[in-house]
């Protein structure tokens, strides 16, 4: 499901929703699901693009992901590969995904210290890259 709109030539890269309309009670904390709307709702109003998941189910065809040319090895890489693309003009489609209640906890969502680190480098870089165009 998340390669269909790449190899059907209607995406450059598809990005997996985990907070579609049937999600699995549990499998995501509220305030990543409020974290995840937040920047997605930032997204859409400085970008265009219509997301609701910085998730991490992704997918793109290599020369798209070559010409983007990422450079964050940590939090932010998820939400570089989705500004890049949306400033070059790559098309970008959604697609809901099933997600379950992981089994362990994060290092991210599992902790305050990790919840305010992502959520301040995330947000940052989404309006850092916004005035870099």
């Amino acid at each position: 499901m998340l390669l269909a709109p790449i190899i059907e030539d209607r995406a450059d890269i598809t990005l997996g929703s985990r907070l579609g309309t049937t999600r699995n009670a549990g499998a995501l904390p509220w305030h990543a699901v409020f974290g995840n709307r937040l920047a997605a709702g930032l997204i859409r109003r400085l970008y265009g693009l219509k997301i609701s998941d910085l998730g991490p189910f992704r997918a793109g065809r290599a020369d798209v992901l070559r010409a983007l040319a990422l450079e964050e090895v940590t939090y932010g890489w998820a939400v570089e590969m989705i500004l890049k693309g949306a400033l070059a003009g790559f098309r970008i489609v959604e697609v809901p995904v099933s997600y379950h209640p992981r089994i362990g906890k994060s290092k991210i969502s599992g902790t305050a210290k990790g919840t305010t680190a992502a959520a301040w480098f995330i947000l940052s870089r989404i309006v850092r890259h916004y005035f870099r165009r």
